[in-house]
């Protein structure tokens, strides 16, 4: 019995030594091969993980031969035939295998637990320092709500090091939030952010700690007085999808580096008062950054060669070969259009004879006779029948005799005996006709509110084409509309190519016939360069900055931000808003209305991206669509344009001592301003603006914009011109123009992918290093976004994709966009080519990732990318998308290569 007992207690031994063994042979050891963003495999070659790498398979096989000794052991036991010599032999061996074993597996732990410490603290292994202080290149699952899901991007990025002491932290997201759930007051009660007397963080939904701390607080509560960092002020863009948190102490140390994390929980709303976080991997974002022992006292400049269109001093010389010929088209008017009618009931016959019956219709289909029957076996319920016999459903009556067919119609007949039928014939709903221009429906109906056209009564041909000229003659709208007895004549306003892709769309080719616009060709010319090459008017403008700068002073219409930023008429001598004026060229907005200038400064909206370095700007006059069917804006014809950018005013002082932290600006001196300002003893300011009252453009250090690039802050004086170098800008300090020319040109050519990186089939790639997409042009970099952009077409939205990185498990993998421009040969000073990183938190091994570059991604003439060719792929309007080399039409539901 005692021999049974031993057998049975060996047995599991065994078993639980085996299925040790099997945890330490099934540990990821780095040994295999892993996919990359485009089906690579992924190898890292640093130093240190090299280390890892083999001490982990040295272990591994260490853990093999333990394991084969103890199965060496059990062979040599059971096959002992009774000898207690072999027994015991085997018992000898059994015994030092599992002292062995377990010496490995301590072993695996220790150098495991000291190299990711080491990789902690260097880098080298690429594991990102997860919020909490968690290490052994754990990646906090709020991480992959980065580009995923809810959020675009974050400053300073995750896993930033070196970041300066003080610092802003930026976050945007993809839909607009509840301030209210992420402000408090001084008291600590709740209201909605307003940069005033509500302007601190809510201590629940943001938490901002150090690293090694941990967050103080719980999901369930957050004490009044904790480790986490509380006093942050909070300010907001107009369109409340970014947030600046200035914390109002510096962070770090002078002696040292220290890691804080951050995360936003589901307490953060969205608008329409739901999780922010709804729907994704994880329910909060959270990432961290390691703060190093200065400051940046440096203010912010616009890169030298960082703007597009570069300055330009004189107007190019054209010679028209061929003059630009628009697009035209026709509506035709045949017949009287469709107005909306409900279906409606025109009789009803009972059998047996007599049996009243009531109908409320709920009908939108086209059937027009229907059947109820009462089984001859029960006369409480109702069966409902179409014409030529179906079921399409069953019912019962209620105390009323009332009975309900979804979808269909209520049904009352108090007497209701077994076997009766109704038959009940109806006049089936006629929806409306409609046109649909460049995706704006417009219904004919028997009036003429918002986007109905009215259909006359009596009706003629000719007084339905004035209808419809009327209500297509909108200045918004990209054709000039005619109308010549029953034809609507339509040509595009912008004479060209571009004309070509404007669709106009009937749902009724019998009565309103559709001649699409056609016929468009681009002006033949030569010209003569004269300084720099004028832009197409479809050009966005770009400007890129050195640094991370503050959104909420150019992010948003041109209305909101024209004290910080604009575009305006190059020529001083232009007109103000309220001027007499003769043409648009007289003004300093470009727009003469009913003889009088109107406003001060070109309509549009300026937008941030590229991790919040890049500013772009779009007119609001539609000229035309891209090869996707969306808006394309462009700038004044012919005209000369500048930009301007003012700087904030500076912190003030009253007296020395208000300057005392802020060495070595220690003295209280009065500037050009009228106030005073902390500066050194040469004069020069404290380059830091008022937080509380921000009137210009800011860095992420609040530190006031240097518009004339000498590394200090003056404030706003005298504008800099970057147009010229020589003593027209002496002494100008501290906003900042420059100028260019536009022509009267549109381009319409899309971009293309040139390059990849890393491309398909390549290995030795790290696992932190960004994946690379080299376009062939300039690229809009407020367009490289993640996620997905929904484009109206008719009365039909399509996603278009925009940039996307996705992982083969379900690990959060969190991802955010860069662009570099770049000037290649034969350079020029003007870059040529946008190069796109997609930067990521540490990718797994063993896993497969794909990168996606969608169609609406724009480049810097708001051309689309589509046709979406790339390297070895020609896309082609047949075959529009290149999916893993190959061109394609075949996109799964969701818009994803299958």
């Amino acid at each position: 019995m005692k021999r049974k007992i031993k057998s049975i207690i060996l047995f599991f031994g065994l078993f639980g030594m085996l299925l040790a063994a099997k945890i330490v042979l099934a540990a990821d050891f780095g040994v295999e091969e892993v996919g990359a963003g485009l089906e690579g495999t992924l190898t890292s070659v640093n130093p240190v993980t090299i280390v890892v790498r083999i001490i982990q398979i040295v272990l591994s096989f260490l853990g093999i031969i333990a394991v084969s000794i103890i199965v060496y052991a059990g062979f040599l036991w059971m096959t002992s035939g009774g000898s207690e010599e072999k027994v015991s032999k085997a018992k000898n061996i059994l015994r030092n295998a599992a002292i062995g074993l377990t010496i490995v597996i301590f072993s695996w732990g220790i150098a495991t637990f000291v190299l990711t410490r080491l990789s902690d603290a260097t880098g080298s292994l690429g594991q990102g320092i997860s919020p909490g202080g968690s290490s052994s290149g754990f990646i906090s699952p709020g991480v992959g709500t980065i580009g995923a899901c809810s959020v675009e991007n974050v400053y300073p990025e995750d896993g930033q090091k070196d970041v300066p002491r003080n610092t802003s932290i930026m976050i945007t997201f993809k839909e607009s939030l509840d301030l209210g759930s992420v402000c408090v007051n001084d008291e600590g009660a709740g209201c909605v952010c307003d940069g005033g007397s509500c302007s601190k963080i809510n201590p629940e939904a943001i938490r901002f700690y150090k690293t090694d701390l941990g967050d103080a607080c719980s999901d369930m509560s957050c004490p009044d007085f904790n480790t986490n960092i509380t006093d942050v002020l909070v300010s907001a863009t107009n369109n409340n999808q970014l947030l600046i948190l200035t914390p109002a102490d510096i962070l770090g140390l002078a002696t040292g580096n220290v890691s804080y994390s951050i995360k936003f929980t589901d307490s953060v709303k969205k608008i329409n008062g739901s999780s922010m976080f709804s729907g994704c991997s994880s329910e909060s974002v959270a990432w961290s950054f390691v703060v190093g022992n200065k400051l940046d006292l440096i203010p912010p400049i616009v890169a030298p060669g960082g703007v597009f269109p570069l300055p330009d001093n004189e107007r190019d010389l054209y010679q028209v070969v061929t003059e630009a010929v628009p697009a035209a088209g026709k509506i035709t008017v045949e017949s009287v259009p469709q107005v909306y009618s409900s279906a409606a009931l025109e009789s009803i016959i009972s059998t047996p004879v007599g049996l009243s019956a009531e109908v409320i219709l709920d009908y939108h289909g086209p059937i027009a006779d229907f059947k109820v029957a009462v089984p001859a076996d029960s006369s409480d319920k109702a069966q409902l029948f179409n014409d030529v016999g179906e079921l399409l459903g069953v019912a019962d009556f209620d105390s009323s005799g009332q009975v309900v067919f979804e979808n269909y119609f209520t049904f009352k007949a108090v007497s209701h005996p077994a076997g009766s039928l109704w038959q009940i014939k109806i006049i089936p709903e006629k929806l409306a006709d409609t046109l649909t221009v460049n995706g704006e429906v417009f219904i004919f109906s028997a009036g003429a509110e918002n986007n109905n056209i009215k259909v006359p009564a009596p009706f003629s041909p000719e007084a339905q084409a004035l209808n419809i000229a009327a209500k297509l003659s909108r200045p918004d709208l990209p054709v000039k509309v005619s109308r010549s007895g029953r034809v609507v004549n339509l040509e595009a306003k912008v004479a060209g190519s571009g004309g070509n892709n404007i669709s106009v769309v009937s749902n009724n080719n019998v009565s309103l016939p559709v001649a699409p616009l056609t016929g468009g060709t681009d002006r033949e010319e030569s010209s003569e360069i004269n300084h720099k090459k004028d832009r197409p008017m479809n050009s966005a403008i770009q400007l890129n900055f050195n640094e991370a700068i503050n959104p909420a002073m150019v992010s948003g219409s041109a209305s909101e931000v024209d004290d910080y930023i604009r575009v305006v008429n190059a020529d001083l001598s232009s007109r103000l808003s309220g001027e007499n004026c003769e043409a648009n060229i007289q003004c300093r907005s470009y727009k003469c209305d009913g003889g009088k200038c109107v406003g001060d400064y070109l309509g549009g909206k300026f937008m941030i991206g590229n991790n919040y370095r890049t500013v772009e700007f779009i007119s609001d006059v539609k000229c035309g669509v891209n090869g996707c069917g969306e808006e394309i804006y462009c700038l004044p014809a012919s005209s000369h344009l500048a930009i301007e950018l003012i700087p904030a005013n500076l912190k003030t002082c009253e007296k020395s001592d208000d300057c005392s932290a802020f060495s070595p600006y220690t003295i209280c001196s009065t500037t050009e301003f009228g106030y005073k300002t902390c500066q050194d003893e040469t004069g020069k300011n404290y380059p830091v603006a008022n937080l509380k009252n921000l009137d210009g453009i800011v860095d992420a250090a609040v530190n006031s914009f240097d518009g004339n690039r000498d590394t200090y802050s003056d404030g706003p004086l005298d504008f800099y011109d970057d147009n010229y170098e020589s003593e027209i800008n002496l002494n100008k300090k501290d906003k900042y123009r420059w100028s260019f020319y536009v022509s009267d040109q549109i381009n319409l050519t899309p971009p293309q992918v040139v390059a990849v990186s890393p491309s398909q089939g390549q290995d030795g790639l790290s696992l932190i290093e960004p994946i690379k997409i080299t376009f062939n042009t300039l690229m809009m970099n407020s367009s490289l976004k993640t996620g997905g952009i929904l484009m109206e077409s008719g009365t039909s939205s399509i996603m278009h994709k925009l940039i996307n990185l996705r992982s083969s498990n379900e690990s959060p993998l969190g991802y955010w966009i860069s662009a570099d421009n770049q000037d290649i040969e034969p350079k020029d000073g003007e870059p040529d080519i946008t190069v796109v990183n997609i930067s990521h938190s540490p990718f797994a091994e063993s896993v497969t990732y794909k990168a996606q570059i969608g169609s609406g991604v724009r480049d810097i003439y708001q051309n689309c990318y589509k046709p979406s060719s790339g390297p070895g792929c020609v896309a082609t309007d047949e075959n529009p998308s290149c999916c893993f080399g190959n061109p394609t039409n075949m996109l799964s539901p969701d818009g994803n290569c299958q």
